[in-house]
C-alpha cells in the first residue's frame, strides 16, 4: 500500500488522481450515512394585525376647494353726457359704498334747463287742448242749432281735438324724459359694494355708455366647488339641484390661512350644475356666503378656500380603517377559528383615514388591516390586535 502511494505521488498525474480519490471518498461517505425520514410539511399560520368593527350613526362629509367669486360685478356707466363735477369720497379703488349712495355727480345745468323747456311745452299743449275742447263743443252746439243730419268729424273739429291731445301727450313724455335725464346726472348703485377700479374723476367729460368704474356687490359671494359623482351622492343632491331658500341647502365650512391665522366662514350649497363637465367629468356645487365683508377678516373675492360640506346622515354605519379595504370592495375577516373569511361590502362614505361601510358585518368582528397579497378563504392566521399607539 505504501509502495502504491509512492508511485501515485511520484507520477505526473498525481494531482488528477488525488482529486478523483477525494470525490470517491465523498461519495462513499454520503451514500453510507443515514438519511432523514420524510414527513408532511405543515404551513405556519400567517400573522396579521386586526381591528374590531365599530358601529354608529355618522354624518358624511365631502372635502373639496374653490376660489371665491363675486355674485354681482358690473361696470359703472352713465346714461347721460356731461362733465363730472363731484365724486363721493368712496369713489376710489377699494372704496366701500352703500346701496343707493350717490357716487358721481354730472353737471346738471343743461338738464335743468331741459326740464324747464319741457314744462313750457306742456303748458302750451294744455292751453291748445283746452282751446280745441272749447271750439269742439261750440261747433257741436252750432250744428245742433243750424245743421241737418249727422255732422262730420271735421265739422265738429274732432281731428284738431285729437291732435291737441297727442301734442300734450308728447310734451308730457318729453318732460318725463327731461326729468329722468336730470335724475341720471347723479349716479348710484342698487347694492352695497366695493369699487374695484376707478376710471374717471372730477373735471372729466364723459359720454353716455363710457365706463367710469367697475364695482362688485359685498352682499354675498359665490364659491364653485368641484365634486365627483360619488361625492355628489354623499351629499344626497341631484344634478340641477336648487335650494328653495338659502338655509335649506347643505352647510359648508370654508377655511383659509389669512394673516397668519386659520380662519373659518360658514355658507350653504344653493344649487348644483345641471350637466357634467365633458373634460374633467366633474359636477360643480355652488356655495354662497352672505355678507362676507362683515366678517373679521372678510371672505374676500379671490381667496382660495378649503371646503368641508355636510352630507347625508348614515344610521348604524360600520367604521373601518382605509387599510382594511381590499380589491373589489372586499374585506378580510378573522373567524372564530382564526381563519380568513372574505366578505363583500358597500362603501357609503369616507372620513379622513376611515371608510363608512354597509354589508354583512357584525359588531366587534375582527377585520384584518395588514397587507395580505395572497389571502384565500380558510387561510390559517395568527391574529394580533393593533394598539392605538402602534397606529400612530
Amino acid at each position: 500500500m505504501r509502495f502504491l502511494l509512492r508511485i501515485i505521488f511520484n507520477s505526473r498525474y498525481a494531482p488528477l488522481l488525488i482529486i478523483l480519490l477525494g470525490v470517491l471518498i465523498s461519495y462513499l461517505i454520503s451514500s453510507l450515512s443515514p438519511k432523514p425520514k420524510k414527513g408532511i410539511e405543515v404551513p405556519k399560520p400567517t400573522p396579521v394585525f386586526f381591528e374590531r368593527v365599530n358601529q354608529q350613526d355618522f354624518n358624511l362629509k365631502v372635502l373639496t376647494n374653490g376660489e371665491v367669486r363675486s355674485v354681482t360685478e358690473i361696470n359703472v356707466i352713465p346714461q347721460v353726457n356731461g362733465q363730472i363735477i363731484l365724486v363721493a369720497d368712496e369713489f376710489i379703488d377699494g372704496g366701500n359704498f352703500k346701496k343707493g349712495q350717490p357716487l358721481v355727480w354730472i353737471d346738471d345745468r343743461d338738464y335743468k334747463l331741459g326740464v324747464i323747456s319741457s314744462e313750457s311745452r306742456v303748458a302750451q299743449a294744455k292751453k291748445m287742448l283746452e282751446r280745441e275742447i272749447a271750439e269742439s263743443e261750440l261747433a257741436e252746439k252750432d250744428w245742433e242749432e243750424l245743421g241737418q243730419g249727422e255732422a262730420s268729424p271735421l265739422t265738429l273739429r274732432i281731428p284738431q281735438l285729437e291732435e291737441a291731445k297727442a301734442t300734450l301727450n308728447g310734451a308730457e313724455a318729453d318732460l318725463e324724459r327731461a326729468k329722468l335725464n336730470l335724475e341720471r346726472t347723479v349716479i348710484s348703485l342698487p347694492f352695497n359694494g366695493i369699487i374695484k377700479r376707478k376710471n374717471a374723476g372730477i373735471g372729466q367729460y364723459v359720454n353716455a355708455g363710457s365706463v367710469l368704474a367697475s364695482a362688485f356687490s359685498t352682499e354675498k359671494v359665490l364659491i364653485p366647488l368641484p365634486l365627483t359623482d360619488t361625492e355628489l351622492s354623499y351629499l344626497g343632491l341631484p344634478l340641477g339641484y336648487e335650494a328653495k331658500s338659502f338655509f335649506l341647502g347643505p352647510k359648508v365650512i370654508f377655511r383659509s390661512f389669512v394673516s397668519g391665522k386659520n380662519i373659518e366662514w360658514e355658507g350653504r350649497i344653493t344649487r348644483t350644475s345641471g350637466s357634467i363637465d365633458s373634460q374633467t367629468r366633474l359636477v360643480y356645487g355652488y356655495a354662497e356666503v352672505l355678507y362676507p365683508y362683515e366678517e373679521d377678516p372678510p371672505l374676500a373675492i379671490g381667496t382660495y378656500v378649503d371646503a368641508e360640506i355636510e352630507g347625508k346622515k348614515i344610521k348604524e354605519g360600520f367604521i373601518l380603517p382605509n387599510s382594511s379595504l381590499k380589491n373589489d370592495n372586499k374585506i378580510y375577516v378573522i373567524d372564530a377559528n382564526d381563519r380568513l373569511k372574505i366578505k363583500k361590502i358597500e362603501v357609503v362614505g369616507t372620513d379622513g383615514d376611515n371608510i363608512i361601510v354597509k354589508g354583512e358585518i357584525n359588531l366587534n368582528e375582527r377585520i384584518i388591516i395588514s397587507t395580505l397579497n395572497s389571502g384565500y378563504e380558510g387561510m390559517q392566521l395568527t391574529p394580533m390586535m393593533l394598539e392605538k399607539n402602534e397606529k400612530e
